[in-house]
């Protein structure tokens, strides 16, 4: 009975997202890449990525990367899923490893339904193509992060930039009052010029979550080099509260 139920999940996603390139179509190999003189077009209509039923009986979680190519007229064409694997995490027990698979499946799925239906403003130069990334969490909806750049990730073959500007947190009142202390770690993006271009908790405390997140978007790092261009990297941080 498992095996039928799990072999239907498996069918219904592939033909849900059958339309995941795994190499470059015909489009985004004509297309230009976003650029600062060819930005990523503003979006006129988003809708949120699902958190897929298949995760949540043991609380699954992951990130999906796309490479998205829209068209001159800003509709989307093409979405290329990256060779990279999909980082998946579990805060339970998947009852087998095709159950794993299943949600990993439907995370790709809910990703490609939702940029499906994203259209933006005709772009300055289009064809354009630019990365996008879903992280999806436990029981909300997925975050979607638009990058010009493929970010890369420290631990995925890249040394982690130098930090050179230093703010530190400001401790709540409230926090305070309470003796709440401890460390909230954060993920940061950091973009080509070196400066923090987005942040968000990875694992926090309620009470010092925001001051952690106002602190790491001052830092400054070193610009990193990589195949001969400056790129954007992703990092995790930790900021301590005494």
């Amino acid at each position: 009975m498992l095996r039928g139920c799990l072999a239907a999940i498996f069918v219904a996603a592939s033909l849900s997202a059958q339309d995941v390139r795994d190499t470059a179509g015909p489009l985004e190999t004509l297309a230009r890449p976003a650029s600062a003189d060819n930005p990523i077009p503003r979006k006129a209509f988003s809708v949120a990525a699902i958190y897929p039923p298949e995760a949540s009986g043991f609380g699954a979680s992951g990130r999906v990367d796309f490479v998205v190519t829209v068209d001159d007229s800003g509709r989307v064409t093409e979405i290329r899923k990256l060779r990279d694997p999909i980082s998946i995490s579990a805060t339970g027990t998947p009852g087998s490893p095709a159950a794993l698979y299943a949600a990993s499946d439907a995370f790709i799925r809910e990703a490609a339904t939702a940029v499906r239906r994203w259209t933006y403003d005709s772009p300055t130069s289009g064809p354009i193509r630019f990365f996008v990334e879903f992280s999806f969490k436990t029981g909300s909806e997925a975050v979607a992060t638009e990058y010009v750049t493929r970010p890369l990730r420290v631990g995925s073959g890249g040394l982690a930039p130098r930090r050179i500007k230093h703010v530190a947190p400001i401790y709540p009142a409230a926090a305070q009052q309470a003796r709440v202390t401890g460390t909230v770690i954060v993920e940061a993006t950091v973009g080509v010029d070196g400066k923090v271009a987005d942040a968000k908790v990875l694992r926090g405390i309620p009470l010092l979550d925001q001051a952690a997140l106002d602190a790491v978007r001052q830092w400054e790092y070193t610009r990193t080099l990589f195949a001969g261009e400056h790129i954007q990297m992703i990092i995790a941080v930790t900021v301590t509260f005494p």
